[in-house]
């Protein structure tokens, strides 16, 4: 037996020494593994700071409204965590192994920190748009307390002041406290703010007491100065009186709604008396305000009040009015071929239920009246130019809809608008032109169904088989069926387009293809029998005993042999199925002639064979016996 090979590694992992120590250290570590696990399980109780998702927890806590108390506890709470972490040892000893965990306290710490920050950013959020308000609030009600009292439009706007102000006072005065306070939390907290926001904070009480002090300066101010503007009220109310009597004289005598008037007109006189009606009411309410400011009894003014739901009826009909006028006049600018019919139909729906939206009451005003007929009339114009947009509109169309609407249409010019549409008496010759659009549409798809059958014909080729060892002297007969038979489904459709009573404009196309396609398949259909014929009387002249007895035949057969090689030699230089048979007359002469030569040449054959009295067997031979004729074999 071979000896084993001993290593260097064989001979230290026997070694009894060394297997001694391996047992003892793997003892060591079994021993101590329960010990380790036991340590690290101290810092479990810290598992939170890093298996819980900070965006979804702070999102959790902001749900429950929580208070700044709320915040400012849970910033204690990892302040608390910090601190005992960083009181953990820094190593813990387990037998022979010695674990440091000073790398953990700082990853834990970092964590607690983050947590910390987290909750600072929220209270800064907050309380930094909490604080905002109210800044916004002090400055506006300060500039309006800050105007100068002029006349009685200052007064209103202090005295607006003044009441906003007593109805925010108790909020502002709640609001401003928890803001300084949570500010004074985030800097306890050594949570950093941008010190512009610290600053901002330290302002707001000051801002909030100069506020009130510079209230009740305007305050006094009011009430020094209430006589002289009283007086003045009273004066003003005087001629406010007069002005609005005037203007309802005029409104009765010329205004929106007067009997008689075009709504156009309507339309104008409507924004002139607004005008005016804005200024009055905008006084009317200053008197108001004064009235109630100085204690006095408040004036009616009821034709005020019903000129005013006069004025807002009108405007939403003469709105809508002059709104479907642009539209609709702005469409006739669009040109012809950007015309979106789509995009104007759905305008027209939309208007349609704005009208059917408006009160009752206006819906006998003249305004109302023009404006439905106008969208009524455009929305019926919309299917005819639906129609004529079609892409099947030729130029003879435009032509036959201008002989029938005595209106010229230039569609090839560039500023052709639908303005030059419209401006044709469409709807009264709407089912003309219907008549005109359907057939433009029934054309396209004849000269798209004629375009086809000239596309297959322009692929057709014919296909040569082999006679003998002569050359391609023959048409392949499976394959000129299946031509012909072609050429039966392209007459059906071409039989179906003469019947249409659309094809006016292709009838000359239609007729010619017709007798191109009758012409060639009896072209076919003759070349074939001629072919049939050849190649029967081909075995009997060629070489053969008999063409020495009938020398005159065999000669005329030499004659009908060469033609048809020049024939067939003709059809390989033009493979294309029609052009080789009607392209000229040279298949329609030849081919009748030389089957009247070869029925020449059969004739004298079977006399020939009678007189002989051949066996029945060769007596019977016939153009059939050799194959099926449209076979090519």
């Amino acid at each position: 037996e071979k000896k084993a090979v001993r290593t260097y590694f064989t001979n230290i992992h026997s070694n009894k020494d060394v297997v001694k120590m391996m047992s003892q250290l793997a003892t060591s570590i079994n021993v101590g593994k329960q010990s380790i696990v036991q340590a690290l399980d101290a810092y479990l109780v810290y598992e939170d700071l890093w298996k819980k998702d900070k965006e979804e927890a702070m999102k959790e806590f902001l749900e429950t409204d929580p208070r700044l108390g709320d915040f400012e506890s849970e910033i204690l709470r990892y302040d608390r965590l910090e601190e005992e972490i960083s009181e953990q040892p820094q190593s813990t000893d387990v037998g022979s192994i010695s674990l440091y965990s000073s790398e953990l306290k700082h990853a834990l710490v970092s964590e607690c920190r983050a947590w910390k920050s987290l909750h600072g950013h929220s209270v800064n959020v907050k309380f930094r748009t909490m604080m905002d308000e109210l800044l916004n609030l002090l400055d506006d009600i300060g500039k309006r307390l800050g105007r100068q009292v002029n006349d009685l439009d200052d007064v209103r706007t202090a005295m607006g002041a003044l009441k906003e102000m007593r109805e925010e006072e108790i909020r502002i005065d709640m609001s401003i406290g928890p803001v300084e306070e949570a500010y004074a939390m985030l800097n306890k907290h050594g949570i950093n703010v941008v010190q512009e926001e610290v600053e901002r904070c330290d302002s707001l009480r000051y801002k909030w007491e100069r506020l009130k002090e510079q209230a009740r300066g305007v305050q006094q101010h009011l009430i020094d100065i209430q006589p002289r503007f009283k007086s003045d009220l009273l004066e003003k109310m005087e001629i406010y009186q007069k002005l609005t009597s005037d203007y309802y004289r005029d409104y009765a005598e010329g205004g929106p709604n007067v009997d008689g008037i075009a709504p156009r007109e309507a339309s104008e006189r409507l924004q002139t008396f607004q005008v005016r009606f804005n200024d009055l009411w905008r006084k009317f309410n200053t008197y108001s305000d004064g009235e109630k400011l100085f204690g006095l009894a408040e004036t009616d003014y009821p034709d005020l009040q019903r000129i005013r739901k006069e004025l807002n009826l009108l405007s939403k009909l003469y709105g809508l009015y002059n709104t479907v006028n642009d539209t609709i006049d702005g469409y006739y600018d669009i040109p012809w071929l950007d015309v979106d019919i789509e995009k104007i139909n759905n305008d027209l729906i939309d208007f349609q239920n704005r009208c059917r939206k408006l009160p009752k009451a206006l819906r006998e005003w003249q305004a109302f009246l023009d404006l439905k007929q106008k969208i009524d009339d455009f929305n019926e114009t919309c299917p005819l130019l639906e129609m004529m947009a079609n892409k099947a509109m030729k130029t003879r169309h435009w032509d036959r809809i201008a002989d029938v609407t005595k209106h010229p249409f230039d569609i090839d010019a560039e500023n052709f608008q639908l303005r030059n549409i419209m401006e044709a008496p469409l709807l009264e010759h709407k089912e003309d032109i219907e008549d005109i659009c359907i057939a433009a549409v029934k054309e396209k798809d004849i000269d798209a169904k004629l375009k086809q059958v000239v596309l297959d014909w322009a692929t057709q080729e014919l296909a040569f088989g082999s006679f003998k060892s002569r050359g391609e002297l023959l048409l392949k007969g499976d394959h000129m069926g299946e031509i012909i038979t072609l050429m039966e489904d392209s007459l059906m459709v071409l039989s179906s387009l003469m019947s249409n009573r659309y094809n006016a404009p292709f009838k000359k196309d239609i007729q010619l293809w017709v007798q191109k396609l009758t012409n060639s398949t009896d072209i076919i259909e003759n070349w074939l029998q001629v072919q049939n014929l050849w190649v029967y009387l081909e075995a009997v002249f060629v070489g053969g005993d008999i063409a020495k007895q009938l020398p005159k035949e065999a000669k005329r057969f030499q004659g009908i042999d060469k033609s048809w090689v020049k024939i067939m030699t003709r059809s390989h230089e033009n493979i294309n199925v029609v052009q080789c048979c009607v392209g000229d007359e040279t298949m329609g002469q030849l081919l009748p002639h030389l089957l009247e030569q070869l029925e020449l040449c059969q004739k004298s054959l079977t006399g020939y064979l009678e007189k002989k009295r051949l066996p029945t067997f060769f007596l019977r031979l016939r153009p059939s016996a050799f194959g099926n004729p449209w076979s090519g074999q």
